[in-house]
């Protein structure tokens, strides 16, 4: 019988370079997608996905199986205080994304072993959090090589958020360089440019403002982020926001 591995799918670069590498083998793939009604971004990340989806069903050298992607909407998750107090543990220290205490709650609700593709940056603050709370084994069985923590050398509140997640140890140890090249060594270098990664898309453009599209920028990955987008993002940021141009001026100075 074959594996099936979940995967958390984003449409961004890390999530999509584990999807690529999992294609190579003979396993199952489900993706889930958590909608987050907040999100600006919700059209292009499932657009990127359904199109990446497409390419790797179509290609020959694909192994997989690669299922449909399982939209979840984040409000039917349901609330769990222990995973939520142990998260603004975290919050508090590390600043951790808010998506890993929805991430957890999804995983142990649904009794589900989750992978998550977090890369080797420094920048990153949930790897920060991993490496400094955490006592991880690498996890080989069945040829996934996966990172998972050590629960009785892991604190309490650590075990609470990552106990059901894993690790893909080729993301965890690549920068997003690192991961276009490895795309591009598959023979899928085709699917880089149609991941997303931007949080407040301009009319389907890259806003160049955004967490992600400063990440972007700072990682040797300016060559994703449109011009016209960013340029109209000035725009809107400036006559919405007045305070951002006076910071700007400030810090030019």
């Amino acid at each position: 019988m074959k594996k099936t591995v979940n995967v958390l799918w984003t449409g961004g670069l890390d999530s999509t370079c584990r999807i690529a590498e999992l294609s190579k083998l003979d396993v199952i793939i489900q993706p889930y997608y958590i909608l987050d009604p907040t999100r600006g971004s919700i059209k292009e990340e499932l657009k990127a996905i359904k199109t990446i989806t497409n390419i790797i069903r179509n290609n020959s050298e694909t192994k997989c199986d690669l299922m449909d992607v399982s939209i979840i909407n984040m409000e039917i998750i349901q609330d769990d205080n222990e995973i939520t107090k142990a998260w603004e543990f975290f919050n508090h220290k590390y600043k951790l994304g808010s998506q890993y205490d929805w991430l957890a709650r999804f995983a142990k609700q649904n009794n589900l072993v989750l992978e998550i593709g977090i890369e080797g940056s420094e920048r990153s603050k949930a790897r920060n959090t991993i490496t400094e709370e955490c006592e991880l084994i690498l996890d080989k069985a069945e040829g996934l090589s996966e990172y998972k923590i050590v629960e009785n050398k892991s604190s309490r509140e650590a075990t609470l958020l990552f106990e059901n997640l894993r690790f893909p140890s080729t993301v965890w140890n690549m920068t997003k360089l690192e991961e276009i090249e490895e795309m591009k060594n598959l023979r899928m270098g085709n699917i880089i440019m149609k991941t997303w990664f931007c949080h407040n898309p301009i009319f389907g453009l890259t806003c160049g403002h955004c967490n992600p599209c400063k990440d972007a920028l700072n990682e040797g990955l300016a060559f994703r982020v449109s011009k016209i987008g960013y340029c109209l993002g000035t725009i809107r940021r400036y006559t919405f926001d007045p305070i951002s141009k006076i910071k700007d001026m400030i810090s030019t100075k």
